[in-house]
């Protein structure tokens, strides 16, 4: 992955408030650099009606707003308030719902800016991007809320390289299955690997969609230099990103294709099998049959024609067997 061109800096950081009501919900302001600065960091779990309330009451956010991040299937986007003055940025990150399984999903997170704030819209399942970025922003001395924004896109764009390299382990285990057996517990794990690379591609593509178009928005023409230049690496990070993932699920896909041609070929050779002994074995009915029959037959009244029936039954069955195997069935 490529290095950022960001220094590592002390963080300062204090807590100004925390309101906890059991498993309501809770918000937390940090103050981002320096006391001067005024740089405000604000966490909401939007899973919380008090959350939402106090959003409302106390930083003048509209439902609209609280009706976006709270939506679970909104996909990555810039939008801009002039009105309010608010710019809002919706991004996906992983969620990991069982690792053992290699099960995967994506859930959006929101970065709102309005004013010296920022806030972090997480829902329970993606509560630890606050934690992440809490531990990661430490090394920075962040100066506006902008720099804040693009720092957060590198960390949490990165996010998905932990699972991506976890699937490609999975999938290398399953190519090396392909020389053996596979079986019923082999194709629901290759399912699950499928599951999750569908909605890490859909997320990562449209994470660099989003953050390449910042470039042409009220967001991106303003910035600074230095944040430009933030900017450009949160764009590489989401390429390399996306590009592993399509990369993953690429690969993914052709041995799901592979692992169905060996199962279907298992079943040719198993059909063609009981094919070729249901013909074989019905010779002896239908000689036994003929001999059943109240008809003169050669040798039928000979104490010997039993044996008689055999050599003709075995003949049958030995001639059509090397029929079938010179043809190529067997």
């Amino acid at each position: 992955m490529t290095g950022t061109t960001f220094l590592m800096r002390a963080w300062y950081t204090k807590n100004i408030m925390m309101e906890k009501k059991g498993d309501a919900g809770m918000i937390v302001e940090r103050q981002l650099g320096t006391d001067d600065q005024e740089l405000v960091w604000v966490e909401s779990l939007v899973e919380a009606d008090n959350d939402r309330q106090k959003l409302q009451q106390s930083y003048g956010l509209t439902e609209e707003i609280l009706t976006y991040v709270t939506d679970e299937n909104e996909r990555s986007h810039y939008d801009r308030d002039e009105y309010l003055n608010t710019q809002l940025f919706v991004l996906h990150v992983p969620v990991v719902i069982d690792e053992v399984a290699q099960r995967s999903i994506t859930r959006p997170i929101t970065l709102l800016l309005k004013g010296n704030r920022v806030f972090t819209f997480t829902t329970k399942r993606t509560q630890w991007v606050n934690e992440l970025l809490e531990d990661k922003l430490k090394r920075e001395t962040i100066t506006d809320t902008n720099q804040f924004v693009l720092i957060s896109f590198f960390i949490l764009f990165d996010q998905f390289i932990g699972p991506i390299r976890r699937i490609n382990a999975e999938q290398n285990r399953l190519d090396r299955q392909l020389n053996q057996s596979p079986d019923n517990k082999d194709l629901i794990a290759l399912s699950n690997l499928q599951q999750s690379l569908a909605y890490f591609v859909s997320a990562t593509r449209n994470n660099t969609m989003m953050v390449i178009n910042l470039d042409n928005t009220p967001f991106g023409k303003q910035l600074s230099d230095k944040n430009r230049e933030l900017l450009m690496d949160a764009v590489i990070e989401a390429r390399q990103t996306s590009e592993m993932t399509a990369t993953e699920a690429d690969v993914v896909d052709r041995i799901s294709s592979t692992f169905n041609n060996v199962l279907n070929n298992n079943l040719n050779d198993t059909m063609k099998f009981l094919t070729i002994w249901s013909l074989v074995l019905t010779i002896p009915t239908i000689v036994t049959g003929f001999y059943g029959m109240n008809v003169k037959l050669p040798i039928a009244n000979s104490p010997i024609s039993w044996i008689f029936t055999i050599a003709i039954t075995v003949g049958f069955m030995v001639g059509i067997a090397q029929y079938l195997r010179h043809r190529h069935f067997w």
